[in-house]
Formats: C-alpha cells, structure tokens, sequence
C-alpha cells in the first residue's frame, strides 16, 4: 500500500529554477514549515530550507507524518536534499522510514546522464536516464514562467517514482498575498500527469519561490486521498 505523504510533490516545493528570480548572484535563505492535512484531520508537517541563488543552491526538507484513522494508524518519516547547479539538478538523495521500513534514492548527473539508485527491502536497482529526455525534475516549477491561461506540456524527471512522465501545466491565476510583511505576488497554477494532478500557490520570496499551498491528489498505489498542504511560518533574507 502507498501511503498518502509517499510521493507529496510538496516537500520539493521550495527547489525553482526560474530565469526571474533572485536576479543577483547573491546567496540567500529561506525556510519554510508547513502542515498537511488529510482523512479530515492535520496528520504531518514539513519544514523545508533553500541556500544559494536561484540558479545555485542547496536544498532539504524533513517531513513526519502520523496517520490515526478508524482502526488505520501509519507514520512515516522521510528527508530530502538536492543541489542544483546552473539551473540543472546536479545531485539528489531521499530517504524514508516507514515503520523501520527504509527506501533510499540516490541521483547524480554524469556527464548527459542522470543515474539513479534505488535500495528497498534489500533489493537494489539501477537507472539511468540521458537528461535530453526530459526537460526539468518535479523539484522545479517552470508554471510560474506561464503566461495567464497558457498551457503547457513538457518532459518532467519524476524523482519520487524514479520516471519520466509527460505532464501538463496550466497558469490558472496570478494573486497577491503578504508574507514577512510585504506583498508578494502569487501564482496559482495546476499539474497533471500520470501519478499525480494538483493545483498549487507559489509566492516569489527573496527572489525564490515558494509553494505556500498546495492541494490535490496522487494516483498511484491503493490508498489515494486528497490532501492540502499549507504554509504556516516562512523566514527569508531581505
């Protein structure tokens, strides 16, 4: 069984390569903490941290989930880093726990190769995917480049499920919204592939992105529900 938090395109949120942002090649932080809720009830959280610029920087988040539904109780634990270099994810790692159950992704890019490496329940297995078959990995937002309305479909490096998967954005909206005490502008923008569809908001912070929610649905394994996920704390460099 796949539990809800297994794949959530959220703990990537904060990882963006977008050509407006941080137009300076100054290093900047920011940390963002969030709460996920599904089954009716808040069941997790994810604190999330970016360092760099938005073409270079280093990435990770931690995520806890603990489910208590009817007679079904699950937790899970998991982390997540990823360095990107000019704009191009360069190295990634995953790790999580469920119920002393590990799974671990490795990835690296070699050369024009992206190899990754994937150990769960002593088994092991290698792929290998040549980055001209994919055009950017679901840790980036190309959405927030859209035009309103427009629609787009791209090649997208599934990391959480070690694929490549055809996926389609559309610009839903543009809002605004405060957060440490300035407006900043939001885009509301929706996903669908294969695995998994969604709509979420993503506010520009110190010249990096930031999902501040995000809600939707995976469609993978045998337990599906929806979920939300919202900001609840962001800290950032002026």
């Amino acid at each position: 069984m796949k539990p809800v938090l297994y794949m959530l395109l959220i703990v990537c949120a904060l990882g963006c390569d977008i050509s407006f942002a941080a137009q300076s090649g100054e290093s900047r932080t920011v940390a963002v903490n969030y709460v996920i809720r599904s089954l009716g009830s808040d069941i997790g959280t994810v604190s999330a941290k970016t360092i760099g610029t938005a073409r270079d920087y280093e990435f990770r988040d931690d995520v806890t989930v603990n489910v208590r539904f009817l007679f079904f109780k699950f937790s899970q634990v998991s982390s997540e880093t990823a360095s990107i270099r000019g704009g191009k994810l360069v190295r990634y790692h995953k790790t999580t726990d469920t119920k002393g159950q590990r799974r671990e992704i490795t990835g690296e890019l070699n050369g024009a190769v992206f190899n990754m490496v994937v150990r769960e329940g002593g088994k092991t297995e290698h792929k290998a995917f040549p980055a001209a078959d994919y055009v950017t990995t679901n840790l980036e937002y190309p959405e927030v480049a859209l035009a309103p309305g427009e629609v787009r479909r791209m090649r997208v490096m599934d990391l959480e499920n070690t694929e490549i998967v055809d996926r389609e954005y559309r610009q839903a909206a543009e809002e605004q919204t405060e957060l440490n005490g300035r407006g900043s502008r939001v885009i509301v923008s929706d996903f669908a592939d294969k695995n998994a569809e969604g709509r979420r908001w993503t506010a520009i912070v110190s010249g990096l992105p930031v999902v501040i929610r995000q809600e939707g649905k995976e469609k993978t394994g045998l337990f599906n529900p929806s979920y939300l996920v919202r900001q609840t704390n962001v800290t950032a460099d002026p």
